[in-house]
C-alpha cells in the first residue's frame, strides 16, 4: 500500500533548547519551545517517527508532525525533552557519534561558548521514551568536502556505534550542515541508510528517480508562532522562511570554512 500523506506532512528541525547565551541563532529557549508545543496541541498535531513517515503500510494520525533535532546536545534531554513528554510529543534526534557525552569541539565557537553532547546513556534513555535515534556521522565534517575513504567512514562508523549502544537498526541520517552531492547520496545508500536529510531539495537530486533526500523546516532563535506557521503549510509567504533558511544554512557553511578538514578527525 502507497503511503499517501508524505508530501502533505510537516518536519521540524531544532538544534539546542538552552537559555544560556551564545552567538548563534540555531538556539532556541525552553519558553520558545513550550510556546511552540502548545501551539502544536492546540492545533491537534501529533508526532510520528521517520520510520513512520516513510513506511508505506503504516496509517497516519490526524494532522501528523514529525519534530526532529540535529547535532544532540545534551539540552535535548535536560530541556526539550521533559517538555515534550509534558504535551505527549517524541522526536527524532540525530547523533554526533564521536561526540557522545562530550563538549562541542567541532563548531566554532565563537566567544568560547561550548556546549555538552548527549551522552550514550541519556541517548538510551530517550530511545526507550520512544524517541527515534538517527546518525549526523561521527565529527560532523562537510561531507562533500572530504573523500571517499572518509566519507565512508563517517557513514558507517557513525551507523554501527549507534546501532551498537541502542541495540536498534539507524536508518536515517542527517547531513551535517545539510550539504550533500550525488556521493554522499550514493555512499549513504550504500552504508544502509533508507534516507538522508537536509533542509532543502538540490536540483540535481529532484532528477533521481527514487529520491532519498527529504526536507526539513528548522526553526531558530528569531522565529515565533507567525513563523511556524509558514513552516506548517504552504502559502503566499513560505518563500520567505525558504530565504531565511538559505540564508541562516550558508552562514552554517562558516564553520566547515573556517575549521580545516583535518581538524574534524583530530582526537576527540
Amino acid at each position: 500500500m502507497k503511503n499517501t500523506f508524505i508530501r502533505s506532512v510537516p518536519i521540524l528541525t531544532f538544534h539546542k533548547v538552552d537559555s544560556s547565551f551564545e552567538w548563534g541563532v540555531t538556539r532556541v529557549t525552553p519558553n520558545q519551545f513550550r510556546h511552540v508545543l502548545e501551539f502544536l496541541k492546540q492545533e491537534d498535531y501529533h508526532t510520528i517517527s521517520l520510520h513512520h513517515y516513510f513506511n508505506p503500510a503504516s496509517e497516519p494520525p490526524s494532522k501528523p508532525i514529525v519534530i526532529t533535532f540535529d547535532d544532540s546536545y545534551e539540552s535535548v534531554y535536560t530541556h526539550a525533552f521533559p517538555l515534550l513528554e509534558a504535551y505527549g510529543f517524541t522526536a527524532t534526534v540525530f547523533v554526533i557519534s564521536g561526540y557522545a557525552g562530550k563538549i562541542n569541539k567541532w563548531d566554532v565557537n565563537l566567544g568560547w561558548c561550548q556546549f555538552q553532547h548527549l551522552s550514550w546513556d541519556q541517548i538510551v534513555q530517550l530511545k526507550n521514551a520512544g524517541f527515534e535515534i538517527g546518525s549526523h556521522t561521527v565529527h560532523h565534517p562537510d561531507l562533500t568536502r572530504i573523500s571517499s575513504p572518509l566519507l565512508k567512514s563517517e557513514l558507517e562508523i557513525s551507523k554501527k556505534q549507534i546501532e551498537d549502544k541502542i541495540g536498534e537498526e539507524v536508518r536515517f541520517i542527517s547531513f551535517p550542515f545539510g550539504r550533500y552531492n550525488q556521493k554522499v547520496i550514493e555512499m549513504s545508500r550504500e552504508a544502509g541508510y533508507q534516507r538522508g536529510c537536509g533542509f532543502w531539495i538540490r536540483s540535481f537530486e529532484k532528477k533521481v528517480e527514487e529520491k532519498f533526500v527529504f526536507q526539513r523546516k528548522a526553526y531558530y532563535l528569531f522565529d515565533g508562532i507567525w513563523n511556524l506557521k509558514l513552516k506548517l503549510r504552504s502559502g503566499a509567504f513560505t518563500f520567505l522562511e525558504e530565504f531565511k533558511l538559505r540564508i541562516v544554512n550558508f552562514c552554517s557553511h562558516g564553520t566547515s570554512l573556517v575549521k580545516p578538514v583535518k581538524s574534524y578527525f583530530d582526537p576527540i
